[in-house]
């Protein structure tokens, strides 16, 4: 079987279906090492190409976290943004009411987001 996840990236080595070498498996039958590497590869070069700072799985943390941050001015450049960053935006902007700031750079392919965080503190946390 052929399984695709959120971003688009298949996983067909750990499900037993055609592998990367264009071999046919039967299901539940391991992936080869060779297989293994060449899917861990064009995995691994499709990040890459889409630019920006961290992969596509972690941009909504990236988000969060300036979200949260300081009230100054926070600035990133991450690839395409995926599905879940923007439904991520939306929540950020619906509960703590921050708001970014998006360019995207057609030359690079990336999105430069700025915003100034919403300066949550951990109140638990005893002050020095």
């Amino acid at each position: 079987g052929e399984d695709e996840n959120e971003n688009g990236t298949e996983a067909r080595f750990a499900l037993g279906g055609e592998g990367a070498g264009g071999g046919k498996r039967r299901r539940g039958e391991p992936a080869t090492p060779e297989d293994l590497g060449a899917s861990t590869t064009e995995a691994l070069m499709a990040e890459v190409q889409r630019g920006g700072v961290c992969d596509s799985a972690h941009q909504p943390l990236v988000l969060l976290l300036m979200a949260i941050g300081p009230e100054q001015l926070s600035k990133v450049r991450l690839g395409q943004l995926t599905p879940r960053a923007v439904k991520t935006l939306r929540v950020i902007k619906a509960f703590f009411g921050v708001t970014f700031n998006i360019q995207p750079e057609p030359d690079s392919g990336t999105v430069f987001l700025s915003t100034v965080g919403a300066g949550i503190r951990n109140i638990s946390r005893r002050a020095t």
